[in-house]
């Protein structure tokens, strides 16, 4: 199987790698035309891998991310089901400004969560899947939408 990269991963990487040699040329000239020309490209080729940061890092700019990772990282393994639903609450209040994620997959074996995308339509999958042994948490896993 041969391995590829996304097209827009690529595109950032290929102008992350375009700015880098345009800083190079920028501070090896002594024209200062040249270097504000250079610094100008910089910042236009850095515009894709930008892009593909903010796209892949959606909690550095929206709290429902945040709080629900948190909650993510939370759940510890050995926990119980009250237990996680309890950190549910700490994490999700009643009287909170995030609206509580979804329970889904409810059964002795397993519980899962799909992120409450409250007032935006996207991203609106974004799951925390555990799995239960005697009550127990022995797996966890975040899946990204």
């Amino acid at each position: 199987m041969i391995n590829s990269f996304h097209p827009v991963i690529l595109a950032a990487v290929i102008g992350a790698g375009a700015a880098l040699a345009a800083l190079v040329v920028a501070w090896l000239v002594r024209s200062s035309v040249v270097k504000a020309m250079m610094i100008l490209m910089a910042l236009v080729f850095m515009v894709p891998a930008a892009y593909v940061f903010v796209g892949l890092n959606p909690g550095l700019f929206d709290s429902r991310f945040r709080t629900y990772q948190a909650f993510y990282k939370d759940i510890e393994l050995g926990m119980t089901r009250e237990q996680v639903l309890t950190l549910l609450e700490r994490h999700y209040p009643a009287d909170g400004s995030r609206k509580r994620p979804k329970i889904l997959n409810d059964t002795p074996d397993a519980l899962g969560f799909f992120m409450n995308p409250e007032t935006s339509t996207e991203p609106n999958c974004e799951g925390i899947f555990l799995t239960l042994e005697g009550g127990r948490v022995t797996k966890r896993v975040y899946s990204a939408d």
